[in-house]
Parts: structure tokens; C-alpha cells; sequence
């Protein structure tokens, strides 16, 4: 069974704010974002609208806060410049159950003109729980 973590009590606590978007992501629930060493790191409560037949939460709802991660930054990097995923690789290390308070943090690996590439980790207090590694498009 997955080792359980619900997060922070207050997340305003550890500098978390709440993430609004009016985006496919502004759907999702309780999500948060925090600045840390100069990236934007995303957060979600999990909830049971998060959880697949299993009962753990959808890989879906993880490749979605790193598609969302990856992508922010990327457009912070890039003065605002809209951006789309071009590939993204997703590598689930653990289960992660309802009612975790989810990280994701994003390593920006290389820049080109029209690229970039990036690393990202999902976390539940002090423990992987997914990897990701994506190409990024400016669009504009």
C-alpha cells in the first residue's frame, strides 16, 4: 500500500498559493503553485476525483500537472512566448493515493531558438513518485 501524505495543513504555510487558471488545469481541484529557485513548482491536493479503477490517483492527472509544470515554465523562460508539447515522456515510480498533496517541480535542460527541453519530478513529501522529460515548441 502507498504511503500516505496530505499535505500541508495550511498550504499558505509553505508559501503555496492557489493556482487559478481558466484552463483544462483549472478543473482539476485544489492546485497550487509556489516560486522556488527561480521555477515555478505546481501542486494538487488529490482527491477521489482523481483516482483510476484501482483506487490510486490517474496517471492522467500526473502527465496533466506535468504537461502543466513543464509548460510555465518554459513560458516564463521565454518572455511569455505562448508554447506547446511537442513529446513527453512519463516514468511512474510509485502509486500515489487519494488524498496526497502532489509536487512538481521543472529543471529547464536546454534552450534553442525554437525548443526547449526540460526535466521535471513528481513528488509526495520526500518521495519520487513519477519523472518526466519533454520537448517544448515556441509558438509564438
Amino acid at each position: 500500500m502507498a504511503e500516505h501524505s496530505s499535505g500541508p495543513r495550511d498550504p499558505a504555510h509553505d508559501g503555496w498559493e492557489r493556482h487559478e487558471s481558466d484552463s483544462f488545469a483549472g478543473n482539476m481541484g485544489a492546485v497550487f503553485e509556489r516560486m522556488r529557485n527561480g521555477r515555478i513548482e505546481i501542486a494538487l491536493q488529490t482527491d477521489e476525483r482523481h483516482k483510476n479503477l484501482s483506487g490510486f490517483v490517474h496517471g492522467g492527472v500526473m502527465m496533466t500537472l506535468f504537461d502543466r509544470t513543464v509548460g510555465i515554465n518554459c513560458r516564463q523562460d521565454c518572455d511569455g512566448a505562448r508554447i506547446a508539447t511537442a513529446t513527453m515522456t512519463v516514468n511512474f515510480l510509485r502509486q500515489v493515493a487519494v488524498g496526497d498533496f502532489l509536487r512538481m517541480t521543472c529543471d529547464l535542460r536546454k534552450k534553442g531558438r525554437t525548443t526547449i527541453f526540460a526535466d521535471a519530478e513528481a513528488t509526495v513529501g520526500d518521495r519520487l513518485v513519477a519523472t518526466a522529460s519533454g520537448l517544448m515548441m515556441r509558438i509564438g
